[in-house]
């Protein structure tokens, strides 16, 4: 147990810090692995993250930058809210709205200045958000999120999260076979598993997955949960890749 936890946290560190392998392609098994479960899908969501300047941007040029974005997924500007925060150390552009009935789109920019005590220097994040209910549409939405990114000349760490639900009750041998069947269609490897009473969890890394990152020498890609929710009378499964990036 106490192994899983060390292994999702350095998944995590290995997202938001330089120097870790990470790879990606365009394919992902893990919607076909999720279709063949039986589960109901309730939501996905995409994001992806990079500094993408050393300068401390005033808002006029982060407006630039976001307007460059929205443009990236065809979607008129006018379909969108936007509110800015600011003082002495930075600045945030929060944009969001919804591109369809389906998927909503967020982008967030926000430039830090420190003090010169800290010696150093100053930057600019670009965070790119996706939360849709269309599944066909996920390769699509990936693809254009990943771009935003790459065209402000960022380095993409891109997260795929689907969230499904299962009618009633599953126990826990129903919910372990259901996390086998996943680990046999995607032959995850490096399998680790942690189960209390409440929520059961695996990471592992899948060959059938391009995208990956490499945490002391051991490769990892795939993070699958399942809970039971008493309120809605159903059993959640998240299965994100690498990790899974929403509460659970």
């Amino acid at each position: 147990m106490k192994l899983l936890k060390m292994i999702i946290a350095g998944i995590i560190l290995a997202i938001f810090l330089p120097g870790i392998t990470w790879s990606y392609e365009e394919k992902d098994p893990v919607k076909q692995a999720f279709l063949s479960s039986g589960a109901s899908l309730e939501i996905y969501d995409i994001t992806d993250w990079s500094v993408i300047s050393r300068d401390y941007l005033d808002f006029e040029d982060m407006e630039k930058i976001k307007a460059g974005v929205i443009k990236l997924f065809d979607i008129p500007e006018q379909n969108f809210k936007t509110t800015k925060e600011s003082d002495d150390m930075y600045r945030i552009l929060n944009t969001e709205g919804w591109m369809d009935s389906d998927t909503f789109l967020q982008v967030i920019l926000q430039s830090v200045e420190l003090p010169k005590d800290y010696e150093k220097e100053p930057q600019t994040y670009l965070v790119v958000t996706v939360a849709s209910k269309n599944l066909a549409k996920l390769e699509e939405l990936r693809s254009k999120v990943r771009d935003a990114i790459i065209s402000c000349k960022g380095q993409s760490r891109i997260t795929t999260c689907i969230t499904g639900t299962f009618d009633g009750k599953l126990n826990k041998v129903q919910q372990n076979a259901i996390l086998e069947k996943f680990a046999r269609e995607l032959k995850i490897e490096n399998f680790e598993k942690m189960q209390d009473d409440y929520t059961v969890s695996v990471v592992g890394y899948s060959p059938e997955i391009p995208d990956s990152i490499t945490i002391l020498e051991k490769s990892y890609n795939v993070n699958i949960a399942m809970r039971y929710n008493s309120e809605d009378d159903m059993t959640y499964i998240w299965i994100g890749t690498p990790v899974i990036s929403v509460e659970y």
